[in-house]
Order: structure tokens, then C-alpha cells, then sequence
């Protein structure tokens, strides 16, 4: 064995050849791995934005900053902030119309409209400086 080293017969080109694919091959399927997943998470993000898209159509009267401030009871009856007791009356009775059990409306959403009116009414009672505006 000391006779190959000594005749310099070792590290020939098939011996550089196999360590350079090794190499390579070490340091290459990580970077591979790197660029796909790279390549995956672009489209996760295409995807992603087309989502939020049709989210952000799903509700074309509100921006995001009403929603955010706007208490669930008086988005649901479509309003926003400001707005007052008149206006969510006025848009508890045209939801009624459609939501009461007795016009063929579904039992269950008639009373959590009937929640959703009187937790507004409370909230616009106990914050008097509090106004609704109506979202069409």
C-alpha cells in the first residue's frame, strides 16, 4: 500500500473525478432542495394573494381598518361606526323581512339577528359619542 503513495499513482483522474462528484453532489442537492423550495413558496404566495383577493371582494364596502374597529353586533347588521340607534333599527327591519321565521326565514339566524340588534343597541347606549354608518 505505501508503494502507491510513494510511485504517486494515487490521486489519479479517476480518483479526482469520483471526490469532484461527491463534492458536488454534497453540496448540490442542498442547493437544489434550497431553489425548489424557493420555487414552492412563490407559489404558495401566488396562491396566497389570489385568496386574499377574493376575500377582500367578498366584503367591497368596508375597508379593512372599519372592520377592524367596527364591534361584530353592528357589522353584522351591516353598519359601521358611526351610526345611530335609527339606522340599526332601520337595518334590523330589513333583515327581519327576509330572517323571520314566520315570512320562511331560518329560526336560527332570526335569533342571532335578534342577539346582534340588542347587543348594538347596548353598545350605542353605554358609549354615547358612538354613530353608525350605513354600508350598501
Amino acid at each position: 500500500m505505501s508503494e502507491l503513495f510513494q510511485r504517486g499513482a494515487w490521486p489519479d483522474g479517476v480518483d479526482f473525478l469520483a471526490l469532484s462528484g461527491f463534492v458536488a453532489l454534497v453540496l448540490g442537492l442542498p442547493a437544489l432542495g434550497y431553489a425548489s423550495m424557493y420555487v414552492d413558496f412563490r407559489a404558495y404566495l401566488r396562491s396566497l394573494s389570489r385568496v386574499l383577493v377574493k376575500a377582500a371582494a367578498f366584503f367591497p364596502g368596508m375597508p379593512g381598518w372599519v372592520r377592524a374597529e367596527t364591534p361584530r353586533c353592528i357589522a353584522a347588521l351591516g353598519l359601521s361606526l358611526p351610526c345611530t340607534e335609527e339606522d340599526i333599527l332601520q337595518a334590523y327591519r330589513q333583515r327581519v323581512k327576509r330572517l323571520h321565521p314566520d315570512l320562511g326565514g331560518n329560526k336560527q339566524q332570526f335569533l342571532r339577528l335578534q342577539s346582534h340588534f340588542e347587543q348594538s343597541i347596548r353598545y350605542l347606549r353605554q358609549r354615547p359619542g358612538a354613530f353608525c354608518a350605513m354600508q350598501d
